[in-house]
């Protein structure tokens, strides 16, 4: 990699399996010279230890790094050639290997250290990268001896395979079933106008997000819905299983062999939370204060079970149901109709609607241009200031399609920071599965618009970032406030003010009328208990898999956390934990999710008081 690279599309140089590795070598090549930068200062002088020959390469080889790594992620998790998905899944083992031999380099700590005491201390967020830096040379073992130095570097190596496994494997896996057509009744025209009957007459539903959702809320065939939802919660549950047995293993490993009690422990030192036992302090009060309106939202939800017959005889509710329950309570309690707020919300619209909002807000231009792009569905906006200068630019992969990534997220494509030369341009991807026109326009509901606002709220807070050091660019803020700018946006599918903006009718170009705009609002919470519980399920879950002494039973914690915190029956037979992708990436934190809630809730009241487009 030379000095040019910024000038580089990195989409476009990592389309092909040669291109992608390329990419790597590249990166990784360039982590090598500056690494070697570094070193060649091991005999030079306290005095000519100065941040940019130190400190500042450090942040460069971060900058490398990332080049090597983050195109082949998004790659990995989105390309329809499986060969450039296999290619891309060889570079993070590499940069993993490359990093672990980095924070065991005697050398190039030794540098850091006597460049630190020189440099003193310093504003952020220099002071904060010496800091976090020295911080994490502790925290990956450099002070450990050599043979545990040697074991850390192959759980580090062997953790970042079966993280990919794990992801790859839910990527690569939607199982389906075949219903009749009166199986679709209760569901929107535009959704059953996109399920033509096979040839034997049967349709076919899959678990993919725009299938699943509609058909479990939907649907009256509540047996065809408890075995969609059975299939769902199985998804590579052979493979992924024994992957997350592993992953427990070698986390709690390595975290005995750093001296922390739980990989729990090692994490939560970085975060605000800081402890286990302030995360879990934190997600009991939330419970306790849940309960009395828990109890009360499922006795309503019971209640309706009974009256739509689909209640067990000794009382207990289905968790497949809950969808199509808090449907039916909505209609009866707020006469929110779910299917007819959806004609409000055409997939396109919606973008531009959101588009319009961040334009307004932050004073910017979403302008469409033609780079290559992984996938005809793809769509590439870039971001100029008032002056039609380039300030950042997003790729939208919205829909569904064979071997993609299940859910919904923003992955990093170029880190910012400041350069010599000014600003290097960001670039994200936000990758979805939203309803895809066909046969009709595709139709959003509320819940998906919600999540849009969401997925964009972390894609503005990764491309308007204006960061001196990549170290610190975008999303790298502490793990446990990374959703509050996202979860923050949501705020925007609910307000009037901004609703009127993009929210019209399919036909009639009408805004939502008051009746059912009150209804929506004062819909909001209800079941926000249940839902919120359900949250804190997963946290604790987390926490679970990450404080426990290992070998576990992963299936049998879940089995015991579950009636705890879900007045719901869990399906027999499924193995939920096994399609819980964020126990790869957000281990020991999801928590996160509601910590970040509330500091997101903090500051929706100055929206609130001053208006959401203020």
């Amino acid at each position: 990699m030379n000095t040019s690279w910024k000038e580089i599309d990195p989409i476009a140089a990592g389309l092909t399996a040669e291109g992608v590795t390329k990419l790597c070598d590249d990166g990784l090549a360039e982590a090598t010279r500056l690494a070697d930068l570094i070193r060649s200062h091991k005999d030079s002088p306290d005095t000519d230890l100065v941040w940019d020959v130190t400190f500042g390469v450090f942040d460069q080889m971060s900058v490398a790094l990332h080049e090597a790594s983050l195109v082949p992620h998004v790659m990995s998790m989105t390309h329809p050639d499986e060969a450039v998905r296999t290619a891309a899944m060889t570079c993070e083992p590499r940069v993993s290997e490359f990093t672990s031999a980095l924070y065991m380099d005697d050398t190039i700590a030794s540098v850091l250290k006597r460049a630190a005491a020189q440099l003193g201390t310093l504003p952020n967020p220099r002071g904060r990268l010496i800091e976090h830096t020295l911080r994490d040379y502790r925290r990956n073992g450099l002070d450990l001896p050599p043979e545990q130095r040697t074991r850390i570097k192959e759980i580090n190596e062997t953790l970042t395979k079966l993280c990919q496994s794990f992801e790859k494997n839910l990527a690569e896996s939607t199982l389906a079933i075949d219903v009749d057509p009166a199986s679709l009744e209760g569901l929107p025209v535009s959704y059953i106008e996109n399920h033509p009957a096979q040839t034997n007459g049967k349709i076919r539903i899959t678990t993919d997000t725009p299938d699943l959702v509609p058909f479990m809320r939907y649907s009256t065939d509540r047996a065809s819905a408890r075995e969609l939802s059975r299939l769902s919660q199985n998804r590579a549950r052979q493979e992924n299983l024994p992957i997350l047995d592993q992953i427990l293993l070698l986390r709690k490993e390595k975290a005995t062999l750093l001296g922390y009690a739980t990989w729990a422990d090692y994490v939560l030192e970085c975060r605000m939370a800081k402890s286990p036992a302030t995360v879990n302090a934190f997600l009991d009060r939330m419970h306790t204060g849940l309960a009395a309106h828990r109890e009360t939202e499922f006795a309503e939800f019971l209640e309706e079970a009974k009256a739509a017959g689909i209640a067990e005889a000794d009382g207990r509710v289905w968790g497949s149901d809950t969808l199509f329950l808090e449907n039916r309570l909505r209609q009866k309690k707020f006469q929110l109709d779910s299917q007819a707020l959806s004609e409000y919300f055409e997939v396109h619209a919606v973008q531009r609607g959101i588009m319009d909002i961040a334009s307004r807000l932050y004073n910017i231009l979403f302008v469409r241009i033609d780079p290559p792009v992984w996938h005809p569905d793809v769509e590439v906006y870039e971001l100029r200031d008032p002056m039609s200068k380039p300030i950042g630019r997003i790729y939208l992969d919205l829909y569904p399609r064979e071997n993609k990534f299940k859910h919904a997220a923003v992955m990093t494509l170029r880190e910012t920071y400041q350069s010599e030369e000014g600003r290097v341009i960001p670039m994200a991807s936000m990758v979805c599965n939203f309803p895809k026109s066909g046969a009709s326009p595709a139709l959003m509901d509320h819940e998906q618009v919600t999540t849009f606002f969401h997925e964009f709220g972390h894609l503005l807070h990764d491309v308007l970032s204006t960061c001196e050091l990549a170290s610190f660019a975008g999303t790298h803020v502490a793990w446990d406030f990374v959703e509050v700018p996202s979860q923050l946006f949501e705020e925007w599918a609910w307000t009037r003010e901004t609703l009127d903006l993009f929210a019209r009718h399919i036909k009639t170009d009408a805004t939502i009328p008051e009746p059912m705009y009150q209804a929506l609002i004062a819909s909001r919470t209800f079941g926000e208990a249940i839902f919120t519980d359900r949250q804190i399920f997963l946290a604790k879950l987390d926490q679970a898999y990450h404080t426990r002494i290992p070998p576990l039973d992963t299936s049998a914690i879940v089995d015991e956390l579950s009636p705890i915190y879900s007045p719901f029956t869990r399906l027999p037979d499924t193995c939920f934990q096994a399609t819980f992708g964020h126990l790869t990436e957000y281990d020991a934190a999801y928590y996160s999710y509601q910590w970040a809630l509330s500091i997101a809730f903090d500051i929706r009241t100055r929206f609130l008081k001053e208006g959401m487009m203020n």
